[in-house]
Parts: C-alpha cells; sequence; structure tokens
C-alpha cells in the first residue's frame, strides 16, 4: 500500500509499505480521507517532537472497515467509521471520565505509531466509532480533531452562555470551528482576530461579525471595540504564541474568561497579578474532548445543525501530501482544512 512517511531531518517519502495486518481486538481501516492539520506541519518541519521515527503521519482520519480482529463484535467489513486521533491506555482517572485528551499514556496517530497518511491503517476497536452515512469522510476524518476539540473549548470550558460577546484569536482550522460553534450556542457577536486576511474572510464566512487584523496599532483596543459594551466576555485563543494569548489577556472584559487552546513552545507572559486578579479574569487551557462531546458533534453534523459544507477548502492525492503541508504552512488559497484522499491517482 501507499504511505507517507516521516523520516529524520523532517524529509517527507511517499512509499509502498506493507499492509497492516490485523490482531485480536482490531481493525484495519482502508482510509477515505484523512484531514491535514497544523499539528502536522509542525511534525513535518521539527517544530514539535516525534518519538517514532520513521513513521506513517497524520492523526485525523475516516473510512470503510477492511477487516475486523478476534473479539470484535460493534463492527464489520464495510461499516462506515471515523477514528479517533490517539490510542488511549482505557484504565487511568481521565479515560474513565471518558476524556480522551487528557490520558498521559496516549499513542498519538502519526506521531508515537504509524498514523492515516496511508491507503490502510490498523487500530484498536476503541479508536474507531461509526460515521453516519449522512456525513462525508471527509468531514468526518476532522470530527475528532478540529471539530470536537473546538467544541469542548467553547462549550464545555468556556461555558458559553447566549447573548454573550467572544473573540477568537487565531482563525485557522480549530479556530474557524470555534466561531461555527459559538454562532451555533448562541453568542450575540463574534471578533475574529489574525493575521491573516485570508483566513479572516473564512470567520466572517463562518459566521464572525466583525475581523481585526492582529498587525494594527493597537488589537486589544480593536478588539474590545468591535465586541462592543466592555470588550468581549469570552476570548479563545487557538494561535498558541506568547503574542497571542497576551492579546487575549488584555483583550478580555472584565470578570471575563479566556481559554488557551492553541499548543505551542512559548512562554507568554501574565503581567502584574493586579491586571487579571483584580479584573476577575479567569484563564483556562483546553485539551482534547470528551467521548460526551464527540458524539454530541457527530449528531450536530449528521442533523445538519452544524455546517462544515466550508470547511474543506482543498482536496489531494496521498502522492501530494507534502505540497498540502507546505499549502498549509503557506496558508496558500486561505485553508480551513486540508483533505488527503488516499483513492485518488496522484
Amino acid at each position: 500500500m501507499k504511505a507517507v512517511r516521516l523520516y529524520e531531518g523532517s524529509e517527507i517519502r511517499i512509499e509502498d509499505a506493507p499492509e497492516p495486518e490485523v490482531g485480536a481486538g482490531q481493525i484495519r481501516v482502508a482510509v477515505q480521507a484523512a484531514g491535514v492539520c497544523g499539528t502536522d506541519v509542525h511534525a513535518a518541519r521539527g517544530a514539535l517532537p516525534v518519538p517514532t521515527l520513521p513513521v506513517i503521519m497524520g492523526h485525523e482520519g475516516a473510512g470503510i472497515v477492511d477487516a475486523v480482529g478476534k473479539g470484535v463484535s460493534d463492527f464489520a467489513e464495510g461499516d462506515r467509521v471515523l477514528l479517533l486521533p490517539s490510542e488511549t491506555c482505557g484504565e487511568c482517572p481521565a479515560c474513565e471520565a471518558g476524556h480522551l485528551g487528557l490520558c498521559p499514556r496516549a499513542r498519538i496517530l502519526g506521531m508515537a505509531r504509524d498514523g492515516t497518511f496511508a491507503e490502510k491503517i490498523v487500530v484498536p476497536a476503541s479508536c474507531v466509532l461509526p460515521l453516519p452515512a449522512e456525513i462525508p469522510f471527509e468531514h468526518g476524518a476532522i470530527l475528532a480533531d478540529a471539530v470536537a476539540t473546538a467544541y469542548h473549548a467553547v462549550a464545555t470550558r468556556a461555558g458559553i452562555r447566549g447573548g454573550e460577546r467572544i473573540a477568537v484569536v487565531g482563525c485557522g482550522g480549530v479556530g474557524h470551528h470555534a466561531i461555527l460553534l459559538a454562532r451555533l450556542l448562541g453568542a450575540k457577536t463574534i471578533v475574529a482576530a489574525d493575521a491573516s486576511e485570508g483566513a479572516l474572510r473564512k470567520a466572517e464566512e463562518a459566521g464572525a461579525d466583525a475581523c481585526v487584523d492582529v498587525r494594527v496599532a493597537n488589537a486589544r483596543k480593536a478588539i474590545r471595540q468591535a465586541a462592543g459594551g466592555e470588550g468581549p466576555e469570552l476570548v479563545i485563543d487557538y494561535a498558541g504564541k506568547k503574542a497571542s494569548v497576551e492579546l487575549a489577556m488584555a483583550s478580555v472584559a472584565r470578570g471575563g474568561r479566556v481559554i488557551v487552546g492553541g499548543v505551542g513552545m512559548e512562554s507568554p507572559e501574565l503581567g502584574p497579578l493586579v491586571s487579571f486578579v483584580g479584573k476577575e479574569i479567569g484563564v483556562l487551557g483546553s485539551m482534547g474532548y470528551t467521548r460526551a462531546e464527540l458524539d454530541r458533534v457527530i449528531e450536530l453534523t449528521a442533523t445538519g445543525k452544524l455546517d462544515l459544507s466550508g470547511s474543506i477548502t482543498a482536496r489531494y492525492p496521498l502522492g501530494r501530501a507534502a505540497e498540502a503541508l507546505d499549502d498549509l504552512a503557506s496558508r496558500r488559497n486561505d485553508p480551513v482544512r486540508l483533505a488527503l484522499l488516499p483513492g485518488e491517482p496522484s
């Protein structure tokens, strides 16, 4: 089968790989679509440590069950499924609570083990969920990452309330879906803030009421004015940069909340205690989602309440994976999410 492997030195090869065998408790999936996200770019360029090299890349995927191992009774050949982005231990407190993003022994697909940038993948049955017929494979591929992660931040960590003013800093793949979900969950005013004009255009299409280029002289003031009132009661950061988190802290209204969902290696400064204690600003991290939240996102998508028609902005055959990564990194043609389609000829 064809697969996209990452080697030492950020070398990406499209090569033939043995078809993976199915063991007890496992499922083999013929991948129909794999999402390409910023984490893949960071891994490919050495900005994130990849513990297992060489490795087949990719952690977002959906497809058709190709084979089932001994002991698997919930799935059969031909079933439409989506894949979770990591293997979890199933035994720790986080797993018992259904919080898939907090398992300390999680093995992320495409980093700690072979991933979805291949014609086929074998995973434990616990990594597979049914994909309703109403959801295209390319949308199913991103539900368990870009969409459910945003839902967790907006609905659970932020606890968004109807009529609130919000701002999203960093409007790429996950930030874009945070805007979609905030609109769906009743935000009064949504301000999109980004350094990319293309990302801001896409944010407006997703439902943002106002857009702020963070490169302006006083982005904090611009965000607060665009939100109205005393500024946004909720600011969600999905840029994952020192400057973006500090901008979120400076922009939020008194008594508001800042949710940091962007993951990076930079260290923001919170400033003097009086700047956020005195204003009673809550700061929370947001990582992953719970199984119940993913089920809710699948339901919203299958029933048409959550419209992902603008989420996949370009599609590539597997053989053009390196091009897809380059296009996402450079934001060529204003990407939200990109999809690899292993069944398409190169």
